[in-house]
């Protein structure tokens, strides 16, 4: 950070305007034309041009060499008083523009720590996590607001292989570990990848830490069989076998494999890997009045609704329901008694049109599914009201790490949880605790024009963005393709994490979201794993200014819990 005097100086207060450096680059007057001209000279001076700056150590010797740094404004200005020749100063917003001509100061860690975190209150306000440091500074910590980060959404934009996954493991860590008030975290995991970047935080007092997993083939076989008590399962050391080769860990993490089998060993034994019962899901109201669970033919869409309508609610009023259908949920004797009912109202000649057409044959069907599959006891059985419960639970942290062996699968279920945790709070006016839904690899749930199950994903995401802040709900996201993404979506967070885009595309759309050059972008292309420029219009302390951060690896993190866990 650098400090420039500004026009809004007076006698009695020197203002310096506060700027950001964003690249450095040494240049020599005998290359200033590049690479143009006949080659003898430019070999000559670029091997004088070496020599000059070798032979200059810590001080400018040559006036052939420059080293050209470009800095932006952060609109923030230091305030000094120098009346009474105080030694302390202010910071506050930038008030006049910086003097062309002046000296330019370099500030030091103390300084820039107070800037990078301007108005944050570290000893005194909740729920603030420490993100990582200035990547050219260790010193200098940069502080997070972490309702901020949640409910006003971020993103992680990358290459691969810079660490997206591994800083969304270190993100999950600090807000767990800094704020005593429950958070849920809800992860929908393409690759199967988190269960062993996040096993610290699913094995922990702390948090109530969950696998859930869709569909059966999800699950190895033995597992499945083991977690629900079905006969014919494995041991509980075989089950742990057979999840550990189904779960992608990390390179460096390879050398801890028997000790994360151990890991996974007690996390299966604490039952917490579920498995998600759609059967005992689904409402009444979800079979009759959605197409979520069967859709009519089209060409009867619309034809003979009020006819229809009328047949359902009879056959329902015959089975009895008094209350809401949205809260009535199938058990065997439900689904048979409903499917009784509907078959014999067909069999009226008042009916006859729907029976000749088949307009209920699937509801029918599934109602024979639902009697089969409602009537099966899976001891590690989940449903969607469970989980609604606990995200809405103000007791303690909440993470949910969910897989699905079907894309498709995983991007409905997104869809109806994310649309029934929205519906719940927006009826009752709940708005605590805060809920993140984070979508690792987002362009497969958000992507742009998506139809079927990609429509429904990138729906319910569009919603947390647009309206979920209000009822606490938030969105994360995570790609390295950002062009494929909803621009609908892609405009709602407040806080990004960047680093290496080499598609131009990819580097626009970013550009675009926060109006700043590619000046600033390239920055990234010199960065290592771990190190991110953070710009955030409310999470830190300097509003859509790039500060460029390393953040804690997450590896090591995991690592050091299986040693201390399990012995070295």
């Amino acid at each position: 950070m650098l400090a420039v005097a500004n026009f809004g100086s007076d006698a009695k207060f020197r203002r310096w305007s506060i700027l950001e450096i964003i690249s450095v680059l040494p240049s020599h007057f005998a290359l200033q034309s590049g690479n143009s001209g006949y080659p003898g000279f430019i070999v000559e001076a670029a091997r004088s041009a070496a020599e000059d700056w070798e032979s200059q150590d810590k001080e400018a010797t040559e006036e052939t060499t420059k080293i050209e740094a470009a800095a932006i404004p952060t609109l923030l200005e230091i305030v000094e008083a120098e009346l009474y020749g105080d030694t302390s100063f202010d910071i506050g917003p930038e008030t006049n523009m910086a003097m062309v001509g002046s000296k330019v100061r370099v500030l030091d860690s103390e300084t820039t720590n107070r800037i990078a975190n301007n108005d944050i209150d570290k000893e005194n306000e909740k729920n603030i996590a420490e993100i990582g440091t200035l990547v050219r500074d260790a010193d200098v910590e940069i502080l997070m607001r972490i309702d901020d980060l949640l409910r006003t959404h971020f993103a992680i934009f990358g290459f691969t292989g810079v660490g997206k996954s591994n800083l969304l493991s270190t993100i999950v860590a600090k807000i767990f570990a800094s704020t005593q008030e429950p958070i849920k975290l809800v992860f929908f995991d393409l690759m199967s990848e988190y269960t062993g970047l996040l096993v610290d935080q699913l094995l922990s007092d702390e948090v109530d830490g969950r696998l859930l997993t869709i569909g059966r083939n999800t699950l190895p076989e033995g597992t499945f069989k083991y977690i629900n008590g079905l006969r014919g399962a494995p041991k509980n050391t075989e089950a742990t076998t057979q999840f550990l080769r189904y779960t992608l860990l990390p390179k460096a993490l390879q050398g801890k494999r028997s000790k994360m089998e151990r890991a996974f060993l007690d996390f299966i034994k604490s039952e917490k890997v579920r498995y998600f019962n759609e059967s005992k899901s689904i409402t009444v109201y979800d079979l009759f009045f959605t197409n979520e669970v069967v859709t009519w033919a089209k060409e009867r869409q619309e034809a003979r609704r009020q006819n229809r309508l009328g047949l359902t609610k009879e056959a329902l009023r015959e089975s009895r329901i008094r209350t809401d259908y949205r809260k009535v949920h199938f058990s065997p004797d439900l689904a048979k008694q409903i499917r009784e009912k509907l078959e014999k109202l067909l069999e009226q000649q008042q009916y006859a049109e729907f029976r000749e057409d088949g307009d209920f044959a699937n509801h029918i069907s599934k109602l024979e599914e639902l009697e089969r599959s409602t009537a099966e006891h899976l001891a590690a059985s989940t449903t969607l009201p469970d989980i609604i419960a606990d995200l809405n639970d103000k007791t303690r942290h909440s993470l949910w790490i969910i897989q699905s062996h079907s894309p498709d699968d995983l991007r409905e279920f997104s869809h109806n949880l994310g649309s029934e945790l929205y519906e719940s709070r927006r009826l009752s006016g709940v708005i605590d605790p805060s809920v993140s839904f984070i979508f690792d690899e987002a362009d497969e749930f958000i992507r742009s024009g998506g139809t079927g199950s990609y429509e429904n994903s990138a729906k319910i995401a569009e919603t947390i963005a647009r309206r979920g802040r209000k009822f606490g709900i938030g969105l994360g996201i995570a790609t390295q393709r950002i062009r494929y993404l909803d621009t609908n979506i892609m405009s709602q967070p407040h806080t990004y994490f960047i680093s290496k885009l080499p598609r131009a595309t990819d580097r626009t759309a970013v550009s675009e979201a926060f109006g700043f050059g590619d000046e600033i972008l390239n920055q990234t292309f010199k960065f290592g794993k771990g190190q991110w420029l953070l710009v955030s219009h409310d999470a830190t302390g300097l509003e859509a200014v790039p500060l460029p951060v390393k953040t804690e690896d997450a590896n090591e993190r995991v690592a050091s819990f299986l040693d201390l866990k399990y012995g070295r």
